[in-house]
């Protein structure tokens, strides 16, 4: 296989005061091992530790060294390549700061097991700290760690993210002096929310302008409240915010409910607005759907630029798994890219996870990465994919035309009048339908669905998802005419 030259991901820090120290005095190594596996499993993607740490077997613990057992030599390089600053911390936080880490690999000739050991670090040096942020933070206030591979550079743009990167893009070069202020970018869980808005730090902070920096979940905002009013540092508290030149809050939807921080948080939102400085926030809805947040806060997201990402189009889909191939020094056949931009159709995480789960497959089983080791992947993910009969079959994609014309034939109805303005009962459950397929098929943003039914508005497009989803579990007419156009359109739709 070749080898990979992805550089290190960063992955975020725990936070130590959350966590009850393990007295190590007091445990046995195998409950070290166990704790030093939790602190790995809650900070990186579920699927990353399936692959990549589950296969690993404790050995022993002596003379302040951590054994460990990897099933190959092209284990041991991916987690020193990628992993090295996790493991590390982790060695740390359980077994002691002079604890080091070893790996034994198996190598396997023939009928014989022979172990090698390998140091850490044994094939690299250490990475480089993350860059800390620009301002001195008091000790009690939790600022979220930033990745620095979060880049413009590394965003791959498509139709269903445009907006929300070019308003990034232009936040970040004119930092409140844009009609973008706040900003307010929403979407589903791993669409590149945050990879978007932590570009706009990084960026600011490769220019080196004299700007306070402040990029913080709103879990740990609303933490770092309640320690603040525990400690009597309100005040200090509220000073850091209102300091600040840009302002970047992640996943503010988690301030629901949290009456006293969402005070808090209005007059902070105030005090900078008022002075002109940049407000960037996340959610993963829409203002007006954040339930248990103050109207007041709500009128106020609203005040600049709501941006949408949506899942990402078939396209989109495609060349990023080109790019994120390419990073790991891998030439995957075209069938094969397209097979898995067909089929998971979700978010770019799940992408990713698939791609890393396809090449440890192909390392640990030493064959080459073909289209229905692809299917295997996915049918272990999880994933509802259609078994592949052929590259021509796996490669095809379904376009709105073929969708509007199974749709159309199956009531028996022109492919007219889905787009038309009728609204008898039969054309409004096929037209719901098709937009539908064409949402759930090709990833299609509700804007454009709209448009290719006579430019209706998106808000139509998103009620007939709706509508059909909430109807499948009750309606058996329905969910006849979804297995028919399953096997009319050739792969199969998930209920």
């Amino acid at each position: 296989m070749p080898k990979s030259r992805r550089s290190l991901e960063l992955f975020p820090e725990w936070l130590s005061t959350s966590r009850k120290p393990l007295e190590r005095e007091e445990a046995t190594p195998e409950a070290l091992w166990q704790r030093f596996l939790t602190l790995i499993r809650d900070n990186v993607p579920p699927q990353v530790f399936k692959t990549w740490f589950e296969p690993l077997r404790f050995e022993r613990w002596e003379n302040n060294t951590l054994t460990v057992q990897v099933p190959s030599q092209f284990f041991c390089e991916w987690l020193e390549e990628h992993y090295y600053g996790l493991l590390q911390r982790a060695l740390v936080q359980v077994f002691g700061a002079h604890a080091r880490l070893q790996y034994n690999v198996m190598l396997e000739r023939g009928e014989d097991v022979h172990q090698r050991t390998v140091r850490l670090p044994a094939l690299r040096t250490p990475p480089p700290q993350q860059a800390l942020p620009l301002q001195t933070t008091p000790p009690h206030i939790l600022i979220s760690p930033i990745n620095p591979r979060f880049t413009f550079e590394r965003f791959i743009c498509g139709a269903s993210n445009r907006l929300a990167y070019t308003a990034a893009r232009s936040v970040a070069e004119q930092p409140g002096q844009t009609r973008f202020n706040p900003l307010l970018i929403y979407g589903g869980i791993g669409l590149g929310k945050t990879h978007l808005v932590q570009a706009v730090h990084n960026y600011l902070g490769q220019r080196r302008l004299p700007l306070r920096l402040v990029y913080v979940s709103s879990e740990y905002f609303t933490t770092g409240y309640i320690t603040a009013l525990q400690q009597h540092h309100a005040h200090e508290f509220t000073a850091f915010y209102t300091s600040a030149d840009v302002l970047i809050i992640d996943d503010i939807q988690f301030l629901a409910g949290k009456e006293k921080t969402q005070q808090h948080f209005f007059h902070i939102f105030n005090t900078l607005y008022q002075a002109g400085k940049q407000l960037i926030f996340t959610s993963d809805k829409p203002p007006r759907e954040l339930a248990d947040v103050d109207e007041r806060l709500i009128s106020r997201f609203q005040w600049g630029l709501v941006a949408e990402i949506q899942p990402p189009e078939y396209e989109l889909r495609l060349e990023i798994l080109r790019r994120k191939s390419a990073d790991e020094g891998l030439e995957l056949p075209e069938d094969v890219l397209q097979y898995l931009a067909q089929h998971i159709t979700s978010n770019i995480r799940e992408l990713e996870g698939c791609l890393i789960h396809l090449l440890a497959r192909a390392t640990l089983d030493r064959c080459e990465i073909t289209l229905e080791l692809a299917h295997q992947a996915l049918a272990q993910m999880g994933q509802a994919a259609l078994r592949p009969t052929s590259p021509q079959q796996a490669a095809r994609a379904l376009s709105p035309e073929h969708i509007l014309t199974a749709v159309a034939d199956y009531y028996g109805l022109d492919p007219s009048v889905l787009t038309g303005k009728s609204r008898k009962r039969e054309a409004a459950q096929a037209r719901h339908l098709a937009m539908y397929l064409l949402r759930k098929y090709l990833a299609l943003p509700f804007k454009t669905i709209g448009q290719l039914f006579g430019g209706r508005d998106h808000t139509t497009a998103l009620h007939a998802c709706e509508n059909i989803e909430r109807e499948l579990p009750r309606s058996s007419a329905l969910r006849q005419a979804l297995s028919h156009l399953e096997q009319r359109l050739g792969e199969p739709i998930r209920l």
